[in-house]
């Protein structure tokens, strides 16, 4: 067979096809379709996946919750008890006492004082020590001024004193505006303060400032 004669039949077999059933438009609609299913199920799927995501963290926070008040209540109520008997004791010890507290000290002596009690000389002088004279007879005597103590003497209640103690030898120094009558036995020099007051000077005891009571005097008058 030739090829003129194939290619009549084929064509004559062309012609008696029958018609398609659906065009060009309905494709493209099935497609429009298709497509518009496909998104509606991501859609739904995705909304699902965060539903049940948030529902499981919620539930997740409300049971932690739920447990940590639990522990939280009987923790507290384990250690409250414990709390209050450590509290208790301490509620009973006493306050602690203050300078100048009558009612809790009582009548005490001043630290660091000697010779008669607090309460006999209250109202006299030479109770404590006076901190510039006592750094004045320091440095005369070259010793520390931490070391000075209020003399065993009694003197008017506007009087300055100081005294230190050095081996043995007692060396003090007392500036007054006032008589002073030094203890029997001491080795004395009174010279005329700056200011018009008396200074005395003078050792008991011995040591190697025995006798020194004059140049100590000069020393100091000036300063006071």
């Amino acid at each position: 067979m030739d090829e003129q004669k194939l290619a009549d039949l084929f064509r004559d077999a062309a012609h008696d096809a029958p018609p398609a059933s659906f065009d060009a438009g309905d494709v493209r609609t099935a497609s429009r379709r298709a497509t518009l299913r496909r998104r509606n199920s991501i859609a739904v799927g995705t909304t699902l996946v965060v539903v049940l995501g948030f529902g499981g963290v919620m539930a997740g926070a409300g049971w932690f919750g739920t447990t940590n008040t639990s522990d939280n209540a009987g923790s507290g109520q384990q250690d409250a008890p414990p709390q209050t008997e450590l509290k208790a004791p301490q509620q009973q010890q006493a306050q602690p006492n203050f300078p100048g507290d009558v009612s809790t000290q009582g009548d005490m002596s001043t630290p660091g004082s000697t010779g008669p009690s607090a309460g006999e000389r209250a109202v006299q002088g030479c109770v404590e020590v006076d901190r510039e004279l006592a750094d004045a007879l320091a440095g005369e005597l070259s010793v520390s001024p931490d070391f000075a103590m209020p003399p065993t003497v009694t003197c008017s209640p506007d009087s300055r004193s100081a005294s230190f103690k050095i081996d043995g030898l007692t060396v003090t120094a007392i500036v007054t505006p006032q008589a002073f009558e030094p203890p029997d036995g001491a080795l004395t020099e009174k010279k005329r303060t700056a200011s018009g007051h008396d200074l005395y000077v003078f050792t008991q005891g011995d040591g190697q400032f025995k006798g020194k009571a004059k140049p100590i005097a000069d020393a100091l008058a000036p300063r006071f």
